[in-house]
């Protein structure tokens, strides 16, 4: 089935964090419990009592600055960048790491709910769903407000108004921080990436080249609902929703523009993950603190993890066959046929029932990038530009380490279709644009075309 052709008027450069509604400690008891009810219901677990905790998966996750000193990350395979991907007003990169409650909340509770290693200082011990893989992670935000006063820095990838120079050809093809740390996630081995950010920020040629290296790609929905931003709404990326422990998706209460709540429906999802009523660590307060936060933000790298756990078990198989098994053993009810609505997509990640069957049954397809439309970001087209780039950038077996390959054309390409996809900022002020896009919602096959 087609989507409506859809334009969207917004100012380039911005971006937004995708945890929504922050709770205090005892407001949704009912329904969370302690805030554990994801690794409970999940049957984490049991997964790790059987020996499947992540191990040996790589899991790529971009966000804001981290703090790896937070109860529950201490300890974890947590392995920081450096250097941001964005710049500070002397043209100095701000670091990845921070202790700075705002700067870094978003991205500790994110990468916890993957490698949380089960560490309480007087709370709620912080338990992860896959705390024995290893995270490389990757900062391309930096935010200096918390809720709705939160401002994030436009100056990533920049110097003064002016990008920088990140490597040969990289900027033309990779022009904004986040397109560049998934770029580098690809170059650095990762077999997962998850993204708990989003705005139109211009990464298509990025989820391009982790298509074309089977890496998966993970996005988290606004949480406002409506149509999905970058990178979640990108041909082949997985949008993730958010639900409770109630079942119930997450509803668009603070968005001020409606007067009634109502549910976080989107044509982009494609998947539903744990992520309302989460236990966090950290408040203003302290880091020992704790508190229930709520979001996408948190739904996205839950899925990250599961995927990561079955990946262990299953080591030879695919990502795209991974992405099979993610929406062929939704929910309660076992192996299925995939169906598809706009509220959780495919239905709810299940690690149970994704560890119950060998991935390698499914098509080598992934089940969610449409190979025929020339009009979707980033097209067949792109991905096979990147699979040529990066076939071109590998050292054959009779060359010499380190020696170019011949030929190799590294010319920076233009996204065909007619969607024109741009970073354009001056002197940091995001200019607007309006841009045309068309997409399709996804219908599962089992093989040939897919994401019709």
């Amino acid at each position: 089935m087609s989507r409506r052709r859809r334009s969207i008027a917004a100012a380039i450069g911005g971006m937004a964090l995708c945890v929504g509604l922050v709770l205090p400690a005892g407001a949704s008891a009912a329904v969370t419990g302690d805030g554990l009810w994801y690794f409970d219901r999940g049957r984490v677990q049991e997964a790790i009592d059987d020996g499947f905790d992540g191990s040996g998966v790589t899991i790529a996750v971009i966000d804001t600055q981290v703090n790896p000193e937070a109860p529950g990350l201490r300890g974890a395979d947590l392995q920081v960048v450096e250097d941001s991907y964005c710049y500070d007003s002397s043209a100095q990169p701000y670091p990845a790491v921070s202790t700075d409650y705002t700067a870094a909340n978003h991205g500790t509770n994110v990468v916890s709910v993957i490698l949380g290693t089960g560490e309480a200082v007087g709370g709620t011990p912080i338990k992860g769903v896959a705390p024995g893989a290893t995270v490389r992670y990757y900062n391309s935000m930096i935010t200096t407000g918390v809720g709705e006063g939160t401002d994030v820095e436009s100056t990533c990838l920049q110097k003064n108004g002016n990008l920088i120079d990140a490597g040969p050809d990289s900027m033309d093809r990779y022009p904004s921080g986040l397109a560049k740390a998934i770029s580098d996630a690809v170059d650095d081995g990762a077999d997962i990436i998850s993204v708990s950010l989003g705005g139109l920020i211009d990464s298509a040629n990025a989820v391009a080249k982790a298509h074309a290296a089977g890496v998966i790609v993970l996005g988290s929905l606004p949480n406002v609902g409506g149509v999905g931003d970058w990178p979640s709404s990108y041909n082949g990326a997985v949008a993730v929703q958010a639900f409770g422990a109630d079942g119930q998706i997450q509803k668009s209460s603070y968005n001020p523009a409606l007067s009634e709540p109502s549910p976080n429906l989107s044509d982009d999802v494609k998947i539903a993950g744990p992520g309302l009523g989460l236990i966090a660590q950290g408040t203003p307060e302290s880091w020992d603190a704790q508190q229930l936060r709520s979001g996408t933000s948190l739904a996205t790298p839950v899925v990250a993890g599961f995927l990561a756990v079955v990946k262990q078990k299953y080591p030879e198989a695919t990502g795209n066959q991974l992405l099979q098994s993610l929406i062929h053993n939704t929910g309660t009810k076992g192996e299925h046929e995939p169906e598809w609505n706009n509220a959780t997509g495919y239905g709810a990640a299940s690690l149970i029932g994704m560890l119950a069957v060998d991935p390698a049954k499914y098509p080598d397809v992934n089940p969610f990038f449409d190979a025929d439309d020339e009009d979707t970001v980033p097209n067949q087209r792109n991905v096979d530009t990147e699979r040529a780039l990066l076939e071109a950038s590998t050292p054959s077996p009779t060359e010499a380490p380190g020696e170019a390959a011949e030929g190799a054309d590294l010319t920076p390409f233009l996204i065909g279709g007619g969607v024109v996809l741009a970073v354009l900022v001056v002197g940091g002020v995001a200019l607007a644009i309006v841009l045309t896009r068309a997409s399709r919602r996804n219908r599962t096959e089992q093989g040939g075309n897919h994401g019709r």
